[in-house]
């Protein structure tokens, strides 16, 4: 894996100041956690969060969301597009702002009103068991490491909110299940990308909790005699990661 680090305060035009390093040559989904772990023990200031999948339209949708009435932050002065130290600090207003939203309960969907949201074809889940089993079938070729300067850890997605179309979980579903996979399964926020986010834990689930997860997966994404979901349930066992497809059409 070969990573390129940026300096505090450059800025990368398709994410965000935020964004302290580039990752390319990615070979295993390990690389990129035992990457983040030392992230996370090096910058305790900081929630590390990544990009997953098409990195371009990730961008473009996150640029979208972040303008949704309850995170907009509003600007009267287009000079500070000129001025990167005036951009560093909308973006940490922003950032701010869409975390301080994240924690208005009133804003955040319960995890039931989730169900059917996804609801999806067969084929789907068994294209997100196969995305569990080999992760690196949906990086992009370009996976960019955020530093989030937020303090609770579950509102990293601030960082780099997304969910813009319609049909899409929208960044407060996101951080509903977000929340839920934290509580109930010791799951943390990895990334977002166009399609799929990320969670990782310190180690594989048990079987029964395994089975337990993809219970309650079930009314969120359909197709409950899916051989996709027993896939998964053996794919939870072994790995410490999760990822889920959260717009309309994921599994393409």
């Amino acid at each position: 894996m070969k990573i390129d680090r940026i300096p505090d305060g450059a800025q990368d035009p398709r994410t965000s100041l935020l964004t302290r390093a580039r990752l390319s040559d990615v070979q295993d989904i390990d690389e990129i956690l035992t990457l983040v772990s030392a992230e996370r023990a090096a910058h305790l200031d900081a929630r590390v969060f990544i990009t997953l999948d098409d990195l371009t339209q990730a961008s473009y949708t996150s640029m979208h969301a972040g303008e949704s009435d309850e995170l907009e932050v509003a600007t009267d002065d287009l000079d500070f597009l000129n001025d990167i130290d005036a951009q560093r600090r909308f973006e940490l207003r922003q950032v701010a702002h869409v975390a301080a939203q994240l924690s208005r309960s009133a804003l955040i969907p319960s995890w039931d009103e989730l169900h059917g949201t996804r609801e999806c074809p067969p084929d789907w889940i068994d294209r997100m068991a196969e995305v569990n089993d080999k992760p690196s079938t949906i990086l992009d070729d370009e996976i960019h490491v955020l530093h989030v300067p937020v303090r609770d850890s579950l509102a990293a997605i601030a960082g780099f909110p997304n969910g813009y179309f319609s049909v899409d979980w929208d960044t407060f579903q996101n951080y509903t299940v977000t929340r839920h996979l934290a509580d109930a399964y010791g799951y943390r926020p990895l990334g977002i990308g166009a399609s799929w986010i990320g969670f990782e834990r310190n180690s594989p689930l048990s079987l029964m909790k395994a089975n337990e997860l993809v219970e309650e997966l079930k009314p969120i994404y359909g197709s409950i005699d899916a051989p996709g979901w027993a896939r998964l349930v053996d794919t939870l066992t072994r790995r410490r990661t999760l990822f889920l497809g959260y717009t309309e059409n994921f599994a393409d």
